[in-house]
């Protein structure tokens, strides 16, 4: 990898070899579809709900690594409802994953991305996202001409634009399909709830970021010049084919990594879902 920084070039490798070591469960690696009316409609009340007190809502926090933009996304904790509508949603995600039996392991959201904001390129945790949804609530562009989409790499690395309609969500394998938001949003918010199941049966799936470590070839850090890199953002992907708008210059040096949006840096515990 033409990354002249270690700590970049690691988890560039990590990325690389963690969506290409674990196996696929379908043809493509995700799909869009309805969200179950009934699911939106209590969803959406939520947001609706909470986007009336905007001033309010917290931000949340240590995303700054890996969400860029003028101002950190404002959340919308939804308490027993992300669990309830977990458990609703588990026998579609077993049915796309071909009819495995699966476990809930987090529900995440509403985040409410705000104006500005790009998403590096990542794949998910491979222990426990493996079978996942992006379910798509509401938004707020400046114009409904330029949708916000999730960029997604197919089983073949085929990059894919998809801009899902609110009321509508994303099916996909997260841990292995990389996906994030390359262009910036351009609106005032956009309010998605992130979930997530693993394999019951550990002979179907055990896989550990251990094996993915394991997996890395010995010689990733030959010609290493620098202790970090200039675009490092995490575990994430940051090569120029897959590079976000806002993202931090390529430059060659150990100084401090800078965002031109100046973000927040004090933040603690990076969430799961981005």
């Amino acid at each position: 990898m033409e990354l002249t920084g270690s700590d970049e070039r690691w988890e560039n490798w990590m990325q690389y070899v963690q969506s290409r070591y674990l196996p696929p469960f379908t043809d493509v690696g995700f799909q869009v579809v309805q969200t179950p009316p009934h699911i939106h409609a209590k969803l959406k009340a939520a947001v609706d709900k909470a986007v009336a007190q905007w001033d309010s809502l917290p931000f949340e926090q240590g995303v700054s690594d890996s969400i860029y933009a003028f101002e950190s996304p404002k959340f919308v904790f939804l308490h027993d409802l992300a669990w309830e509508v977990i458990r609703e949603m588990l026998p579609l995600h077993e049915a796309w994953a071909g009819g495995i039996k699966l476990r809930p392991t987090s529900a995440y959201g509403v985040r409410l991305y705000q104006n500005g904001s790009t998403i590096v390129m990542h794949n998910d945790k491979p222990q426990t996202h493996v079978i996942s949804s992006i379910i798509h609530i509401a938004h707020q562009y400046d114009d409904d001409n330029e949708p916000w989409p999730i960029h997604i790499e197919d089983h073949d690395g085929n990059l894919h634009a998809v801009a899902l309609e609110e009321g509508q969500m994303l099916f996909y394998e997260s841990a292995k399909c990389l996906h994030g938001r390359m262009r910036t949003l351009k609106g005032k918010y956009y309010g998605s709830l992130f979930i997530h199941y693993q394999p019951v049966d550990k002979n179907v799936w055990s896989y550990t970021v251990e094996d993915i470590i394991a997996a890395i070839p010995p010689h990733w850090s030959e010609n290493v010049e620098e202790d970090h890199g200039s675009r490092w953002a995490g575990q994430a992907i940051t090569t120029d084919s897959r590079v976000v708008d806002n993202a931090p210059p390529r430059t060659f040096n150990n100084g401090p990594r800078m965002n031109q949006y100046d973000l927040e840096d004090d933040y603690t515990d990076v969430p799961d879902e981005l």
